[in-house]
Parts: structure tokens; sequence; C-alpha cells
């Protein structure tokens, strides 16, 4: 093969090869570039980071404390001796012992007292009935008693509107009635 020859066939080749159109060409370009870009950006921060230089951009305002960068609430001691004479008095001593238990803590609760006063009650009263029993026999018959536990109210009845002489009278009528032979009113 001659040089014409070898020249057509590797324009065919690529004419054949070139499927892409220029939108995705350019596209595939940019994507390129942009890999490129962030492998750079990395290798500079990774050196920067090696060389001790910590630079990061932050993006937006910093509010509050950056629990990763820094130790929260740290209070560094005052560069200088410190005295430690009083510490040496305290170590005999029993230091404050902090409470370990709710009940500790917040006090007794009130169910608690008041469970505790029933309790109490109780036990006074069986004492007081080994004490004086016929006098707890008396009130307990008492309070078993129906008659003591409901007390029955007087009966009003509503003024008859019928006299005595009335009601007489209909008894004889009624009497005479039957007698003559009238069987049903």
């Amino acid at each position: 093969m001659d040089e014409d020859e070898k020249q057509m066939l590797s324009e065919a080749r690529a004419r054949l090869s070139n499927t892409k159109g220029k939108k995705a060409k350019r596209k595939a370009r940019e994507k390129q570039l942009a890999e490129v870009r962030r492998v750079a950006s990395l290798q500079k921060r990774r050196e920067l980071k090696v060389a001790g230089i910590d630079n990061r951009n932050w993006n937006g305002k910093r509010n509050g404390i950056d629990y990763n960068a820094e130790i929260p609430f740290e209070r560094r001691p005052p560069p200088g001796f410190y005295d430690v004479v009083g510490e040496s008095l305290l170590i005999g001593e029993q230091p404050y012992k902090f409470p370990t238990t709710i009940e500790e803590i917040e006090g007794e609760r009130r169910v608690d007292t008041e469970a505790c006063l029933r309790k109490q009650g109780i036990e006074r009263n069986k004492i007081a009935q080994r004490k004086d029993a016929p006098s707890t026999i008396l009130y307990a018959n008492k309070l078993n008693d129906l008659e003591s536990v409901r007390k029955r109210p007087k009966i009003n009845l509503a003024t008859p509107r019928i006299s005595d002489y009335e009601l007489h009278y209909i008894a004889t009528f009624g009497l005479q009635y039957l007698s003559h032979g009238f069987s049903s009113f």
C-alpha cells in the first residue's frame, strides 16, 4: 500500500469513529476539564496539609463552635505556679458527697409520705382496738346496724279529699245496692 491509500484509510477510519455531534464533544471536553481541575485542587490541598497549612474555605457565616477544630468551652490554666497548700489540708477530710439517688436529689415524694401516714394510722387503730375491745365492738355494731345507717323519714301523705262522713255514706250505699240483688255495678 502506498502513501495515498494509507492516508485515505485513516481518513475513512476517522470519519467512521466520528459519530458524536458537536454538543456531545463539547460536554465530554468540559467534563474532562472539570475532573482535571478537581484532581489538581485535591493535590494542592494535600500538599498544603503535609506542609502544615490547613486552609479550608468555609462557605457562609460561622455560627457557634466548630467542634472538629477546637475544644468546646476550654479554659486554659493561667501561666505560672499554682498554690496547693490548701489541698493538703482537705485530704484528711471527707469531700462533699453528691446525691446518687433520685430520692436524695428531689426529696421524699408526697405519695410515699401519705402511704406511710396511712400505715401508721392503721397500726394505731389496731393498738386501740386491742386495748379497748368492748367499745370497738359497739362502734363496729353501730356502723353495721341498718337502722342507724339509713334512718327512714316520716311518711307524709296527702290530705284526704273525701271526709269520714262521705266515706261512711258510700259504704252503706254500696251495701244497699248489693242487697237488692245487683251483683255488678
